[in-house]
Parts: C-alpha cells; sequence; structure tokens
C-alpha cells in the first residue's frame, strides 16, 4: 500500500520520471516485501537461540519467545513493518489529495478542466482504499503507542487490552474489503448506479389493462340433472 501511494503520486504529478523508470516501480517493490519479510521472520522464528512455549488457550498461541526475551525485536517490527508504512500511506495520500485540489484551482484558470478530471479518476480508486486502510490502521497505530510507549498514563492499559481485543481482528476487515473498494472505484458502477437512479435513467411504469370478457348469454340453471333450454 505504501509502494502504491508513491507510485501513483509520481505517475500523477511525475509522469516523465514515471515513465523512464516504470519497470523498476513495478518490478522492485512486490519481491522486496516478499523477500525481506521471510528472511526476517525464518531468521528469527527457525535460528534465534530460544525455546518458543506456546500456548493454545491465548491469541496465535502466544507470543513468539524473541519478541520476548528482546524487546529490540518488538520496536523494530513496530517500526518498520508498522507505523513507517502507515506514514507513508498518509502522508503520501493527504499530499497527494491536496496537490490535485490545488491543480484543479490552476486547472481552472487555463481552461483544462478535462486534465484535472482525468487526475482525479485515476487517484479515486487508491483514494477508497486508502480510507478503508486508514479507518483501520490510523486507530490501531495511535492505541500501540498509547498503550506502548506512553508511559504512566492511565489510558495505557485501556489502549493494550482494546487493540488486543479488536484491532487485531480488523484488520481482516481491510483484507476482505479491498475488492469492494476498488469495485467502488469503477467509474462504469457509477455509470450504472447513475442510470438506475436518475430520473432519465429509468423507464416509466407501464399500466397494464387486464381485460375481462363478460359471456352475452346466459347460462341455463340446472333442474333434475337436465339442463333447461
Amino acid at each position: 500500500m505504501a509502494f502504491t501511494s508513491i507510485e501513483r503520486y509520481l505517475f500523477v504529478f511525475h509522469h516523465i520520471f514515471h515513465r523512464r523508470y516504470k519497470c523498476l516501480l513495478y518490478r522492485i517493490p512486490i519481491p522486496t516485501c516478499f523477500l525481506f519479510t521471510t528472511i526476517w521472520y525464518s531468521v528469527l522464528i527457525f535460528a534465534y537461540s530460544c525455546r518458543n512455549s506456546f500456548t493454545y488457550s491465548s491469541f496465535q498461541c502466544g507470543t513468539l519467545c524473541y519478541l520476548k526475551n528482546s524487546p529490540v525485536f518488538t520496536h523494530l517490527e513496530n517500526g518498520i513493518f508498522f507505523m513507517f508504512p502507515l506514514s507513508i500511506i498518509v502522508i503520501g495520500n493527504v499530499t497527494l489529495v491536496i496537490r490535485v485540489l490545488i491543480q484543479k484551482a490552476q486547472m481552472k484558470r487555463r481552461h483544462r478542466l478535462g486534465l484535472w478530471r482525468n487526475n482525479f479518476r485515476m487517484i479515486s480508486q487508491l483514494m477508497f482504499i486508502a480510507i478503508l486502510y486508514m479507518s483501520i490502521y490510523v486507530p490501531s497505530c495511535i492505541l500501540l503507542i498509547f498503550g506502548s510507549y506512553v508511559r504512566r498514563s492511565r489510558f495505557q492499559p485501556w489502549a493494550a487490552s482494546v487493540r488486543i481485543r479488536y484491532f487485531t481482528h480488523l484488520k481482516y476487515l481491510v483484507i476482505f474489503g479491498c475488492p469492494f473498494m476498488v469495485l467502488a472505484g469503477q467509474k462504469e458502477l457509477h455509470q450504472m448506479i447513475k442510470k438506475c437512479f436518475s430520473p432519465t435513467g429509468r423507464q416509466p411504469w407501464r399500466v397494464r389493462w387486464k381485460t375481462q370478457t363478460f359471456p352475452m348469454t346466459t347460462v341455463p340453471t340446472m333442474m333434475n340433472g337436465t339442463t333447461l333450454m
């Protein structure tokens, strides 16, 4: 998500640089994230000199032993894998929105709002995903700071408890909600919704009159099993 925010900013405002280094921007981030996290956890879980004690009644069977023995690894993981990427996402998306709004005023004076609308459509899909991502991880980061790094605070036990109980599981909402956010950013879906709810797009109700035929002759009555003619 952090690399996506940087890539979209370069694509909108530095398209020449983005076009020149397009292969590097698309090929480096994914292998880097995959290899770095794989090596990090493989070495610390299997090669670090400690013994794991699993508690099957706890969440994720307890904490890994290298996190218990050395708080340095806990701080590194919180900083490298959580706070640093989240700060890039927040700063990158806020900067992107501010620059797009400033660009609107400049394009309006130059009578080039069509180009601005194209740029706005390019960042709209990212904005939906970023809002979902930040709505979960920004409160979680604030609770982490109050629960782990702010000492002698009356909110410390409450912040740690809320983060462990709720926000540890709310991260799955981001994973399962991303496809729906991508769908919400599609232009075709917006046009379909406008067409369904606009007065001109809906067809008027057609009143169908059901005709009923009444016989012009009377049905003879039955008497003693015979028909009276």
